[in-house]
């Protein structure tokens, strides 16, 4: 409704005016239509928390009230404001990091720093935002005390020096070097091809069939009940 102007006439205590009663009931009628505005205005209101992320600030409304969060300081933290803003101040980030290793481990704060460095066959190096660990492609056989294979290992082809001993259980293969200081290519001339051509009417090819066809063999005197006729068979001597 439309405000009710109390008539309070021309001059003081003319009669035109409204009396005492009528004028206090305008007043409560205007009282009651603003205090309906209100209501109104404020249920019209919609609050929202703005982002996606976060903790948002309004509660809710209750009779006609927004209520808002209290912002709360926590650990390492304070909270102040003024008549435009509101404060926060963080005392600082982590205080101290505990870093363990295979060997010990250390306490970092905001006093000291973290040193990683490279040992045997591995290096460190920083580039950029990036911290880069490196392992040597080379010498890292040469320093395991006691290295040890499990699986084939394959040389591709490549040779293998200044072998001290090999101990194995088997070796294939082809096998170039000396056997107690003697080239065994030497000797072989002995062991194949033999040839007397016409001198000897028996041909032998390699000294150990000269060995068994030229070596006669006593067997001595078979001596028991019921020996065996035996039959020796010499070849062609």
């Amino acid at each position: 409704m439309a405000i009710e102007t109390i008539n309070v006439g021309n001059i003081p205590n003319d009669g035109t005016g409204d009396d005492l009663r009528e004028a206090f009931i305008k007043v409560n009628d205007n009282f009651a239509d603003v205090d309906q505005r209100i209501t109104n205005t404020v249920q019209s209101i919609e609050v929202e928390n703005l982002g996606s992320t976060g903790q948002g600030v309004y509660a809710g409304t209750v009779d006609g009230v927004l209520t808002l969060k209290s912002l709360v300081a926590g650990s390492n933290t304070t909270i102040t404001s003024n008549s435009e803003s509101i404060i926060i101040n963080a005392s600082g980030g982590v205080n101290e990091i505990l870093v363990l290793s295979d060997s010990g481990s250390i306490t970092v704060t905001g006093s000291n720093y973290l040193g990683i460095n490279g040992g045997d066959v591995i290096s460190t190096r920083v580039s950029g935002n990036n911290l880069f660990v490196d392992l040597e492609d080379t010498g890292i056989v040469a320093h395991d005390t006691n290295p040890t294979l499990t699986a084939t290992l394959n040389a591709d082809y490549n040779n293998i020096i200044n072998v001290n001993a090999i101990a194995a259980s088997s070796f294939n293969g082809s096998l170039t070097g000396l056997v107690h200081g003697v080239d065994i290519r030497d000797i072989d001339y002995y062991f194949s091809n033999w040839d007397f051509g016409g001198l000897i009417e028996q041909q032998y090819t390699s000294i150990f069939d000269y060995i068994v066809k030229g070596t006669d063999i006593d067997l001595g005197a078979l001596v028991g009940a019921g020996v065996v006729d035996w039959l020796i068979d010499e070849g062609g001597i």
